[in-house]
C-alpha cells in the first residue's frame, strides 16, 4: 500500500512541477524523496528468513 501511496506522491509532484511554481514543486519533492528513504529503510533492514 505505501508503494501505491509513493507512486501517487511522485505524480502529484509530476503535475505540480508541471503546473505550480517551482518552489511548490521542490517542496513536495523532498517529501517524496523522504518518504521512499524512509520506506526503502524500513524494508531493507528486514530479516530475510531464508532456508537452502
Amino acid at each position: 500500500m505505501e508503494f501505491a501511496a509513493l507512486f501517487l506522491a511522485v505524480t502529484v509532484v509530476l503535475v505540480a512541477a508541471w503546473r505550480g511554481t517551482r518552489t511548490v514543486a521542490l517542496v513536495l519533492f523532498g517529501a517524496t524523496l523522504a518518504a521512499s528513504v524512509a520506506t526503502y529503510l524500513h524494508h531493507a533492514t528486514d530479516v530475510l528468513k531464508l532456508s537452502f
